[in-house]
């Protein structure tokens, strides 16, 4: 039998038994220690730096730390091996964080949604009814009587009961003198009588709307009798531990039926977090949360409901399934009312999901005049172009860099990330501003957009990104295997552990990022016959779009040189389509026929990706001809 060994995780007073030889990430995942390992494990990102105060753990490079800091027992967590029992410390910057620093306001939706609602029509209601007691004259039997009462108050289709509330209701209508509260659910082809509650309970009718991010998952309390949003909460995606983007994820899960259950319960764990936050700050219990509305990629929803992931990967693509029926909360380990359900909202293909489906509708673009296209950029550039005669969508791998990963002093956006910055020259920093106003720590992904066009402004790079030594002067520095890498913010200010710097790998990164999806766009629009030119808007959705420098994003490429005013930024249309869902059975299916009239442009097929991509590995592209704005601001300097 293999020899287990105990692992405790200082300051949080945690410990975990693993078998000799697991890694420390491994342990950690297991004490429930949030470990940044954006890489997946792998060994490439070095962020899950850890310090083995006592105890022996082996393996694991020294390419990642100074040899001060090797002395010091630093190791990468996952690479490290415990070979005894250990105590581990886990810095502040390895760590994944709970609750994010900031949940961003959304802006306000466009009019016209509240036309294509309608009226509030909740996937689940709460109904109050005061039945007429049997007599001679009318005996009907009890579920009758009510049914026909729920009849009456809304217009329903054929009406479903679980036999434990047909078993509950004889003894409940009579000992609450006939009034009652009836919970009913839309199920499509008909309603489902979902509970039955003595007396009035209408005024505590609540949902939970889910933006199931690949890094961050934002929940909102709703009012379902109102409409309006009481509480917001927000935490990074636990999953993040196995992985930054969804292709690791799915590899860790595919691994075995435990791997997979330990995906599930990390994000079903994150979401009772979220709702167990919100039900106490507004004093509610489980059951007055009658159902939740998620929207999330194809990938996220697959882990969410446990379904298996890894065809997603593979050519052709295909996911387990795109549009699923309402699922019973607590099967799936939801924390609400004990019959509550979980609404997914439907996914197109294997990589755009219901996350541009809710984007879609809360944006009113399914049914505009002429056409628009909405661009929501993570680690998946995601983007659909039309309006109400067509619908066409493509998803592009920009890879984690603009979440602040593959970069060496990349972070996610919370307290201390640098988020925006403004050079004077080549050697002076002008003004920055950091998440939280903290000591800068890293840069998150408005940050580097703000940097490297900077950058480039004041000649520190050149439109093929390459750093110039003779331009930079004192900031300009070799470093790791003598790359060349620019120091932004050095480590004197209080509470800096290390420099903030960029290296040419990173910038390198970000080129890529943003070709890709600014490729994907063009391909996309190329296949339709069409350019920038005939798009009278473009929206870009998620939190990342919030916080950008839309002008920045044009200038090193990553948007296309169209005049400011066709460019806006929409918010969370992911969350705000999983709220519109929750209010109105007539969102919910639009949003199902809108995943139904979507077309799927496979890019990974298409002949001229690949050129488009290279033309668009440039800042801001190669044929400055697309960037002529850009081109005259290059020309007069800064």
């Amino acid at each position: 039998m293999a020899k287990t060994c105990k692992v405790e995780f200082r300051p949080d007073g945690v410990s975990a038994q693993v078998p000799q030889g697991a890694t420390i990430l491994s342990a950690a995942v297991k004490a429930g220690v949030l470990i940044d390992s954006l890489c997946g494990g792998e060994g490439v990102c070095g962020r899950c730096r850890v310090i083995v105060r006592q105890g022996t753990a082996a393996g694991g490079s020294n390419e990642f730390f100074t040899p001060q800091e090797a002395e010091q027992g630093y190791v990468l967590a996952c690479q490290g091996r415990v070979e005894s029992d250990l105590a581990v410390e886990v810095p502040p910057s390895s760590r994944l964080g709970g609750a994010t620093q900031h949940v961003p306001a959304e802006p306000p939706l466009p009019v016209e949604l509240g036309k294509q609602i309608g009226r509030l029509a909740p996937l689940v209601r709460k109904i109050y009814l005061e039945l007429a007691p049997p007599d001679l004259g009318d005996n009907s039997p009890d579920l009758q009587r009510l049914e026909e009462a729920i009849r009456n108050t809304f217009d329903c289709k054929e009406l479903r009961s679980d036999i434990e509330v047909i078993r509950r209701l004889p003894s409940l209508l009579r000992q609450s003198n006939w009034k009652v509260t009836a919970v009913t659910a839309y199920r499509g082809k008909y309603t489902e009588i979902l509970d039955v509650q003595a007396s009035d309970t209408t005024e505590r009718d609540f949902c939970i709307a889910a933006d199931i991010g690949t890094t961050t998952v934002v929940c909102h309390l709703v009012d379902l009798r109102t409409g309006q949003t009481l509480g917001r909460a927000a935490k990074y995606n636990s999953q993040a531990a196995h992985g930054a983007d969804v292709i690791r994820r799915i590899m860790y899960a595919s691994q075995s039926a435990g791997h997979q259950r330990a995906m599930q319960k990390a994000i079903v764990g994150d979401l009772n977090e979220l709702i167990g936050e919100l039900a106490g700050r507004y004093h509610l219990e489980a059951k007055d949360i009658l159902l939740i509305t998620a929207a999330g990629n194809t990938t996220m929803t697959h882990l969410l409901a446990d379904l298996p992931a890894a065809n997603i990967r593979r050519e052709p693509y295909v996911g387990a399934a795109y549009h699923l029926p309402p699922l019973p909360a607590a099967e799936v380990g939801l924390r609400i009312h004990p019959r509550g359900l979980l609404y997914c909202l439907p996914s197109v293909a294997g990589f755009v999901g219901g996350d541009l489906v809710a984007g879609v509708y809360a944006t009113g673009l399914a049914h505009g005049e002429g056409v628009r296209m909405l661009i929501d950029i993570g680690t998946n550039g995601e983007m659909v172009i039309g309006g109400r005669d067509f619908l066409v969508c493509a998803s592009a791998s920009a890879g984690p860099a603009f979440e602040g990963a593959e970069c060496r002093s990349g972070m996610r956006a919370t307290g201390g990330a640098i988020d925006h910055i403004r050079l004077a020259d080549a050697d002076h920093i002008l003004e920055y501003s950091t998440v939280g106003s903290a000591p800068p720590v890293g840069l998150c992904g408005t940050g580097y957009v703000d940097l490297v066009a900077e950058m480039l402004r004041v000649g520190v790079i050149d439109k093929t990104g390459r750093l110039h030594p003779q331009a930079t002067g004192e900031r300009m520095r070799r470093g790791r295997h003598d790359e060349a890498e620019w120091l932004v913010v050095p480590a004197s200010p209080p509470g800096t552990p290390k420099d903030v710097l960029v290296t040419q790998s990173d910038i390198n990164n970000l080129m890529r990022a943003k070709g890709a999806i600014y490729a994907a766009a063009t391909v996309l629009l190329h296949a339709l016959n069409m350019s920038f030119q005939d798009v009278s808007e473009i929206a870009v959705a998620g939190a990342f779009g919030n916080f950008l420098n839309l002008a920045n994003a044009v200038f090193i490429g990553l948007l296309p040189d169209i005049p400011p005013e066709r460019l806006r930024f929409v918010g969370n249309t992911s969350l705000a389509g999983a709220k519109l869902a929750a209010l109105s059975t007539e969102a919910y299916e639009e949003m199902a026929r809108i995943a139904e009239r979507m077309t799927y442009f496979e890019l990974s097929t298409d002949p001229t990706f690949m050129d488009q991509f290279v033309s668009a590995c440039f800042f801001p592209h190669t044929h400055m001809e697309l960037f002529p704005r850009v081109s005259a601001e290059m020309a007069a300097g800064r």
